[in-house]
């Protein structure tokens, strides 16, 4: 018996399952917000905040300040509360409110307050300041609802100068603030203020502590005017304070940025502009359609680089806008290989929220703005028999159009029939499919305009079984200086999912593609930025149709292809970005024990990444389903398998962090093409790989000497591995799955 206990011991051991009681490590932070001063996608916390949360492995659930508080208590996935609120914020009942909040944070979850605690707007139902401080003393800290309004004569301390982006930068811009003091030895004080030679009270201005964390209205963001253009700018340090706040030391990251330890590289074209005429040059004379200079002179040229094309589907419809050429045009584009297939909606709503009610007459009033030429039908009201006429009545009743907000004199680009989600959406859909090869069909959908679909047209996708993306425009350069300008990895309408592209296109470079037409060129910056110190975006470009227009805007487009394919990229399809970003909301991760941890519910997320782990790497031994790793920028990036399930990552001390590990199992550093199905066995790797271009890998070998290297049964010769570093190229076509043999010989 004392032998079969000690067999069962070790066999539990040695499938990575612990006696301990699994540990899900919580990613979820609960938002607060105003729902009477903006929607949240308009929040401070969605369009700044998120992103680095995102980057630091977390989502964001958010929740009206006006409705009932959430059960949060008892939530295991819930890692804490953040709120950014202001002083005129009217809480119903801010009483109950902070004896929420105490229950939260005495249940174990952080409580990160930035700007003002919102409790104190409402003057009908004003808290006491003993009850707001049995909730901030929680925190390690007080409030004694002292204000400084005028802070001319005030001295700062820095006390930890790390934590900002600039230095010292509240040496000119001198905000109000309100009085709040560190109490606990916990408590760290990061900024504080004193107010010259007053009796008046000093205040702390920025303070984290174990159980969360604080910092002062005017003290987050900084907003200057550059170009005439409002851009905001953060003054701390947002991933250092979150990550020292929330405590995310301990939580393995999701990553949607890398695969296969490379940097991911995804393309996709909005279809606007496939009908019309190029002015370049050498193209005006021949009435050549700008989609087609795309796909001669960015297309063809790198087939190694995956592109999604979407069109409009009007424009290819003969009863909408489709001419003859057009549709041949489209059908050569997407029958090339590297050219995936999406729709661009039916009729390119601009203004999506305008459509959201699901009334077609609120659109009678703009009818006659649409053009009135034969291939552009404009659909009649009901009793009418044209347009004219049904004007003359309208007007008669007092019906006139309001300017779109978002400075569109229409609603959308074509009104050849009353707006129909399912139109838009699976109509698009079945117009596109029958321009395909039998080989393909449409993969995703790109949102058009605004890119803010309701939460029906995002279900309207998903039934449908394609994705979703757009929405985010991320800059980070000259004009826009800022993590501020990045935006996060999508958000949540209703219960559906919608993906954010990793940057923006060419609207924001050429003002609306009226001016600067070069100007695209400067994505560089921004994918420059994204990638160190801190790599935080996928290598996206994203672009219309119409930069086949320009000759300038063409050179622009190419001058950012032939940067990225200079990079250390691994290229995947858009749709399959979306297949990981949607990954990200969904893993789950559980400690099973130190340093050991379960990854379920991942899509196809692939990189788990540990940060500020120069010094830690993969123990192979004690985990499952791993295929590779490598170190970047203080990471740990852990790629694992799609065959597996529920892999199990171990992590264990590394001394040498400044190469990569040397192992006695072969392992993948880096690959551009993906790899799957990794079997380890004596003296032989198995694995399936599968990619754009050819495929160079950087594998650990336990020994160096010679390897033969045998693809899809065959034999390609013997590569020789050195400093137990085994390079791998092949020109095989990997679009479709190759199995690879590498035996010791």
């Amino acid at each position: 018996m004392r032998i079969f206990l000690s067999t069962i011991l070790l066999v539990l051991a040695l499938a990575n399952v612990t006696l301990a009681e699994e540990t899900p490590v919580p990613r979820t932070i609960i938002a607060f917000y105003d729902g009477k001063a903006s929607e949240y996608i308009e929040t401070n916390i969605h369009t700044l905040v998120e992103m680095p949360l995102n980057h630091l492995g977390l989502k964001v659930e958010y929740y009206d300040i006006h409705k009932p508080l959430p059960e949060i208590a008892s939530r295991k996935d819930v890692r804490g509360v953040l709120t950014w609120l202001y002083f005129d914020t009217k809480m119903e009942n801010p009483e109950a409110y902070l004896k929420w909040a105490l229950k939260a944070v005495e249940s174990g979850k952080k409580y990160v307050i930035m700007g003002a605690l919102g409790v104190m707007g409402n003057k009908n139902s004003v808290p006491s300041l003993a009850l707001v401080n049995s909730f901030m003393g929680r925190l390690g800290m007080k409030m004694t609802h002292g204000w400084t309004e005028t802070a001319f004569d005030v001295f700062y301390s820095y006390h930890t100068p790390e934590f900002f982006l600039t230095k010292e930068p509240f040496k000119l811009i001198r905000p109000a603030y309100e009085t709040v003091l560190a109490i606990s030895q916990d408590a760290k004080v990061h900024l504080s203020v004193k107010k010259g030679n007053s009796s008046e009270e000093n205040s702390d201005l920025i303070i984290t502590g174990p159980n969360g964390g604080y910092i002062s209205s005017g003290y987050i963001i900084n907003i200057d005017n550059i170009s005439g253009k409002r851009i905001r700018q953060w003054v701390i340090d947002p991933f250092e304070f979150f990550r020292t706040t929330l405590g995310t030391d301990d939580l393995p990251k999701p990553d949607t940025t890398t695969i296969a330890g490379r940097r991911i590289y995804y393309s996709h074209i909005d279809g606007d502009g496939f009908n019309n005429v190029s002015q370049i040059e050498e193209y005006r004379d021949k009435q050549v359609l700008s989609a087609e200079v795309i796909m001669e002179r960015a297309i063809k040229p790198y087939p190694e680089l995956p592109v999604t094309l979407t069109v409009i589907a009007g424009d290819v419809d003969p009863k909408w806008a489709a001419t003859d050429t057009s549709r041949e045009v489209a059908k050569e584009f997407f029958a090339l290989k590297n050219v995936e297939a999406g729709s661009h909606t039916y009729s390119h709503p601009f203004n999506w929220g305008f459509f959201k009610d699901g009334n077609a007459n609120k659109e009678i009033p703009y009818l006659r703005m649409y053009p009135q030429a034969s291939k552009y039908p404009v659909w009649k009201p009901a009793g009418t028999t044209a347009i004219s006429s049904s004007f003359t009545n309208i007007f008669h009743k007092g019906l006139k159009p309001e300017a779109m907000p978002d400075g569109n004199a229409t609603p959308r680009a074509f009104a050849s029939e009353p707006f129909d989600i399912n139109k838009e959406v699976k109509g698009s859909i079945d117009t596109i499919n029958t321009l395909l090869p039998k080989n393909k069909k449409v993969e995703i959908m790109m949102w058009s305009g605004d890119c803010t679909p309701w939460e029906e047209a995002l279900r309207a996708t998903r039934e449908a079984g394609i994705r979703n993306i757009n929405g985010g425009d991320s800059i980070f350069d000259a004009q826009h200086p800022a993590y501020a300008s990045v935006s996060g990895i999508g958000r949540k309408v209703g219960k559906e999912q919608q993906i954010y592209a990793s940057t923006s296109n060419e609207i924001p470079y050429t003002n609306e593609w009226t001016q600067n037409f070069h100007a695209y060129q400067y994505l560089i910056t921004t994918l420059k930025k994204t990638e160190s110190p801190i790599r935080l975006k996928p290598l996206n470009i994203y672009y219309h149709l119409y930069s086949g227009e320009k000759e300038s805007g063409l050179n622009a487009l190419i001058a950012n292809l032939d940067y990225a394919v200079k990079q250390n990229i691994a290229p995947i399809t858009t749709s399959y970005y979306t297949h990981i970003a949607e990954g990200f909301y969904g893993t789950k991760i559980t400690l099973l024990g130190p340093d050991v941890w379960s990854v379920a519910n991942r899509g196809e997320l692939a990189t788990i990444r540990f940060d500020r782990s120069s010094f830690k790497s993969v123990d192979f031994r004690k985990s499952k389903g791993v295929i590779g790793q490598r170190h970047l920028n203080g990471s740990l990036y852990v790629y694992l398998d799609s065959a597996v399930a529920k892999p199990v990552v171990a992590l264990k001390n590394n001394p040498a962090y400044f190469m990569p590990p040397q192992e006695d199992t072969a392992y993948l550093i880096e690959s551009r093409w993906l790899v799957s199905n990794m079997v380890r066995g004596a003296g032989q790797l198995e694995f399936v790989a599968q990619g754009f271009g050819n495929g160079d890998m950087l594998l650990n070998v336990p020994s160096d000497g010679n390897y033969r290297i045998i693809v899809n049964g065959r034999d390609e010769g013997v590569a020789t591995a050195n400093g137990h570093q085994l390079k791998l190229l092949s020109k095989q076509n990997a679009m479709q799955p190759l199995r690879f043999i590498i035996r010791k010989v």
